[in-house]
């Protein structure tokens, strides 16, 4: 039998709320025919919703007895049991409908709305996507489905299915709104993508600067990123809304840590502790303090204390691993390996797990179990940049680049030097090639002082490409009103850090290899240290370290091995083109005769000899890297060869090396066969590649650059 229009229009002055048009119609229909079920559970529904529940049930009975298969009347059961405040009734009410009607819309909806306050996320996302499937295209309630299908997935971790329900909320015509930004936000953060949580929460934030939880999101997006300064300008006015709480003040410690701040991050733990004692963040941010100042036995109790506190703080696991060495009790790698089983954990934490459990399973010589916890970590990494296991280092461009390079700064340019009341000595080489160890003894200096990896000239590099590129410049000198704001804006640093009152201050970001030239023009007088290590040792330790998205290529043994050879030969073609100011320092030279050769690099960084730079070890100083304690000890030969007994796990490494025309012992760039076949596993030269790249992709012959 059709249903009665009646009914339909009933239903509709219903969700308008005009109950008593929606009872007229009703009893109209019933006076017609006085068994409609349809009729009564209508009646039934706008005596709940209008405060009459007693009566509500009365008649929802009445339709049950008169049609037992009617899917409206426990849909509106449920939504009797939800006023009674009975969810789990609700719930199971709702899921009965939806065996009932199958194909209302309504029905789905409500079923996973009440799922999802009962914290059933999983059958909420099944409950919404199927009302999402029935809804017709075009419905209004469409778009804030899947908004919160969305959120049920997020809850669920698959990142990529609350990813796409969101598109369709926003293509549907919530894009912009708070809700959708605050979901975008969330989503980001669990992915480890800060760039673009940057983006939603500064979006969410425009939308209401009042909302702290949006500053919270924007401060976590912009520190993640490196801009420390800003994220705590942003964050300040949280921890002044509610003083009283410690998270607050343990996020704002962690904000001030990352600005190079030790004693004002120092107090905001402190403070966050003597509000809450156990303040798990406040503890281990301690722990970094502690091992950034070389306090290794307060670190190893600090990062204790966070795990008493929090076991499943994974951060506080891989610092403990840095900076004992991997040296966890039994009881922590069982209560690790639980934690890092565990369903759903947020990609970015999981990595940082993974690695100190693999650093773990090494020290006890467990090297097969050590070397698949570490190559999972990596592909985990993988997933948290790119949302699958899949590397994000792009091959071709980092190719090309390295081309243009050498083209375009292919001779000095005579520039005068600017007078600066600080200069700056850089120390360049691949991540894990003895840059720490040469920084710490040439600012054990009077002289200098350790800026460690500054930020600077990375953001200066990308702004001089895309001034090539608008300008259409191909080489030759920079003009200097272009170089002066971006010299400024390095030199900026020292005030922003504090790295005032010495002549000389180091830089050993490792990403300034690809900047050597632009700094020739920055600070031509500026000298340039190179340090190569043997690279399967550098690739090895590259491999057990949880960097960033800035190092793309760090989660792949192939990767590094193309990346390295890029870096050789830019590095071969500085030494070439800069002699004067470019000096080549091998690290197992370094360790073996550390004293001539100290007193080579002092020389040729224009420094007098001094003792200090030898007994580096015993300088008091802040280290803010992944060395921070090994470089507290003298320079030893042991640390020489790490590798020899995972052979077998790198030796793919050491045969990709080979064809990319690198030495496998020092990391110099050679001459390659001539007749060496060219590596299968390389992508195709593309059109455009000059005669350099050429030689790199095929393994011809490339002139010694050593």
């Amino acid at each position: 039998m059709m249903q009665d229009t009646r009914l339909a229009q009933a239903g509709q002055l219903r969700l308008a709320n005009d109950f008593a048009g929606a009872r007229a119609l009703c009893e109209a229909v019933l006076a017609d025919r006085p068994g409609d079920a349809g009729a009564m559970a209508l009646l039934g529904v706008c005596a709940v919703e209008t405060g009459d529940l007693a009566g509500g049930r009365d008649w929802l009975d009445k339709a049950e007895a008169s049609d037992p298969g009617l899917g409206l009347v426990p849909l509106y059961r449920s939504i009797l049991h939800e006023a009674e405040g009975d969810l789990p009734a609700a719930l199971a009410a709702a899921q009965r409908a939806s065996e009932l009607s199958p194909e209302r819309f309504d029905v789905w909806g409500r079923y996973g709305d009440l799922a999802g306050r009962a914290a059933d996320f999983d059958t909420a996302a099944r409950a919404l996507d199927k009302a999402l499937s029935t809804a017709d295209a075009g419905h209004p309630a469409r778009p804030h489905v899947a908004l919160r299908l969305a959120g049920a997935e997020l809850e669920c971790k698959r990142l990529d299915a609350a990813a796409a329900a969101l598109d369709i909320a926003e293509a549907e015509g919530l894009a912009g709104s708070l809700d959708v930004l605050r979901l975008r936000s969330d989503l980001a953060r669990f992915a480890g993508d800060f760039t673009a949580l940057t983006a939603a929460a500064e979006a969410w934030h425009a939308l209401d600067p009042q909302d702290m939880e949006a500053r919270g999101a924007l401060a976590m997006g912009l520190g993640q990123q490196g801009y420390y300064r800003k994220a705590i300008r942003i964050y300040r006015p949280v921890v002044d809304a509610d003083p009283d709480t410690a998270d607050n003040w343990a996020a704002l410690g962690r904000l001030i840590l990352g600005a190079r701040d030790i004693d004002g991050a120092r107090a905001a733990f402190d403070k966050a502790l003597s509000l809450d004692p156990d303040c798990a963040e406040a503890c281990f941010g301690l722990a970094r303090i502690h091992t950034f100042r070389g306090e290794q036995e307060k670190a190893i109790e600090m990062c204790r204390r966070t795990l008493a506190i929090d076991p499943g703080n994974f951060e506080a696991y891989g610092q403990l691993s840095e900076v004992s060495g991997g040296r966890l009790t039994d009881e922590e790698v069982e209560r690790l390996e639980t934690e890092a089983a565990r369903p759903g954990m947020p990609a970015d934490r999981l990595s940082i797990g993974l690695f100190a459990l693999g650093d773990a399973r090494h020290r006890r010589g467990q090297r097969e179990a050590a070397f698949a916890a570490w190559s999972r970590a990596n592909d985990t990494k993988k997933l948290q940049h790119n949302g699958a296991v899949v590397s994000a280092y792009d091959r071709p461009e980092q190719e090309r680049r390295t081309e243009w390079l050498t083209q375009v700064f292919a001779g000095p340019v005579a520039k005068p030097s600017p007078a600066l009341e600080q200069a700056p000595i850089f120390i360049v080489g691949m991540p894990r090639s003895g840059t720490t160890l040469i920084e710490a003894a040439i600012a054990a200096h009077d002289d200098v002082q350790a800026g460690g990896e500054l930020s600077m000239m990375p953001v200066l590099f990308e702004a001089f490409i895309r001034w090539a590129r608008e300008t259409g410049w191909s080489g030759g000198e920079i003009p200097e009103d272009v170089l002066a704001p971006w010299r400024e804006r390095y030199l900026s640093q020292y005030r922003e850090y504090g790295l005032t009152g010495t002549p000389y201050v180091t830089d050993k970001q490792p990403a300034n290899f690809l900047a050597v030239g632009l700094i020739r023009q920055m600070f031509p007088k500026a000298p340039v240290i190179h340090i190569r290590r043997k690279p399967v040792e550098v690739a090895f330790s590259i491999f057990r370290r949880n960097f960033s998205r800035m190092w793309p290529f760090a989660h792949d043994l192939d990767d590094i091995a193309h990346y390295y050879a890029l870096q050789a030969r830019l590095g071969a073609h500085w030494a070439e083109t800069y002699p004067d100011h470019v000096t080549p320092l091998q690290y197992e030279a370094l360790v073996g005769d550390f004293e001539a050769r100290l007193r080579f690099v002092l020389a040729r960084c224009g420094l007098s000899w001094s003792r200090k730079c030898l007994e580096y070890y015993d300088v008091e100083r802040t280290v803010m890297t992944f060395s921070a304690t090994q470089v507290r000890r003298p320079p030893s030969k042991e640390h020489l060869d790490s590798t020899s007994p995972y052979a077998t796990f790198l030796s793919p490494f050491d045969a990709a090396l080979s064809r990319q025309c690198v030495d496998n012992e020092t990391g110099m760039w050679v001459e390659c066969d001539g007749n060496a076949a060219p590596d299968p596993d390389q992508p195709a030269p593309k059109p455009g590649l000059g005669g350099l790249m050429q030689r790199v992709l095929s393994g011809r012959r490339a002139r010694d650059r050593s």
